[in-house]
């Protein structure tokens, strides 16, 4: 038998060798989240950061790192918190990065170093930033705070864009930014009116937000997007334990899902001891630091005060500080009759504590931090802004989560 003789040319034979060495290499490449956004709003500059919770440094870490840290030296922020992606906004307001994603995850993005036109320093909003990291291209639209839109990736569309997209939620939060502005006549009358629109439009917005992770969580077919929906929302209610016990039923094996259950039963075992204080109990007594390093008990600003607030904040949370300057205009007017304010801050940097606290040149108490302190556990501080007022002579609280003309109200009727 004979065979055709074919020639072959020297160039095609270094290509298809070229190719097989690429082979293995391209089969261990990881695969990337290509992120690209637009920052509009106040916080349309400074760096774009994705960071993993999994990551971020534990209190051994953080111990090992100050045997060697040099007096007034910070630990490197990024790595503290988990960083795991990076991009500067550029003056078009844009953005773009790429993150390795093995496998999808829970992350969560903030914007560091943005500065409003006057030049102060934004502190950075987490809470609500939440998303899952996952193969694919995907934009991100950060408008306010942590008001976003993302579309694009499998998980991030199942569980986010059914409710941010909505007509719903995009009308509360136009109505949210709507009663934001006063008008440049505002009476004292109609700012109390519009505060209390105000407070109705964010109670809107987090009812969708609840319901929005809720419907995913308790009607979706793929466990991974239940797991997910549970995972990256910040909001709890009884529609939580619901869908881990449907999350069980659906992958039994998960260890995950094993110890949110053993969490969720040791939680209601200690419903009780874990609630938050009401009107009419005693306020609980606690120490903590000043940013001078003086220590600081409740009980000795209570007996120097007739009624005291105890406000629990942080620098990242917009509410907390979008209060300040009313509460400021408070201290001011009652300070004299007996009015008197402790903050405690749950950052958990110093250095967010001490840039948030600069900018606001707080005039009352100054303490913290953190929400594994003293006083945050004592409260049970869950979530900022959080705030109660005491009749310093007795230790009851009268009232709580008093904001804008609420507070004024109150005070106005226990010291005029």
């Amino acid at each position: 038998m004979s065979y055709r003789k074919t020639n072959i040319p020297g160039w095609f034979c270094q290509l298809i060798l070229l190719t097989l060495i690429a082979l293995p290499v391209l089969a261990d490449e990881v695969p990337v989240m290509v992120l690209e956004g637009t920052a509009i709003g106040g916080r349309d500059n400074g760096d774009f950061m994705v960071f993993d919770p999994a990551l971020a440094w534990n209190q051994d870490q953080l111990a090992e790192w100050q045997k060697t840290a040099k007096e007034g030296e910070f630990p490197p922020m990024e790595e503290v918190l988990g960083a795991i992606g990076k991009a500067r906004i550029g003056p078009d307001h844009k953005f773009r990065l790429e993150i390795p994603a093995d496998r999808p995850r829970r992350v969560y993005f903030a914007i560091f170093n943005a500065k409003s036109p006057d030049g102060m320093t934004y502190g950075p909003v987490k809470t609500g930033n939440n998303f899952v990291l996952e193969p694919g291209k995907v934009n991100l639209r950060t408008i306010r705070g942590n008001y976003w839109v993302m579309t694009g990736g499998y998980y991030n569309d199942a569980i986010h864009s059914s409710w941010r997209t909505s007509e719903e939620y995009t009308q509360a939060q136009a109505d949210y930014e709507r009663y934001m502005n006063p008008a440049e006549d505002e009476t004292e009358e109609a700012r109390r009116r519009r505060v209390d629109k105000l407070n109705e439009a964010s109670m809107r917005l987090t009812q969708i937000e609840m319901d929005g992770f809720a419907k995913v969580a308790l009607n979706h077919d793929d466990p991974e997007v239940v797991k997910h929906a549970i995972q990256t929302t910040w909001l709890f209610g009884p529609w939580m334990g619901e869908a881990i016990q449907r999350l069980a039923e659906m992958t039994p094996e998960d260890p995950w899902v094993i110890r949110r259950l053993a969490a969720m039963e040791a939680a209601a075992a200690n419903a009780e001891q874990n609630r938050q204080l009401r009107v009419g109990e005693s306020v609980l007594d606690f120490t903590a630091e000043t940013l001078g390093g003086e220590e600081v008990t409740l009980s000795d600003i209570r007996a120097d005060s007739r009624y005291l607030l105890v406000e629990f904040w942080a620098s990242w949370c917009g509410p907390c500080r979008v209060e300040i300057p009313h509460m400021k205009q408070a201290y001011a007017r009652f300070r004299d009759k007996g009015f008197e304010i402790v903050s405690f801050t749950v950052d958990e940097e110093r250095e967010d504590w001490e840039e948030a606290s600069a900018e606001e040149d707080l005039p009352w108490f100054d303490l913290g931090m953190g929400y594994e302190a003293e006083a945050a556990k004592a409260y049970n501080v869950l979530g900022v802004p959080n705030n109660y007022l005491v009749e310093s002579s007795t230790g009851k609280i009268i009232s709580k989560d008093l904001r804008q003309h609420k507070l004024d109200e109150k005070l106005e009727e226990l010291l005029e």
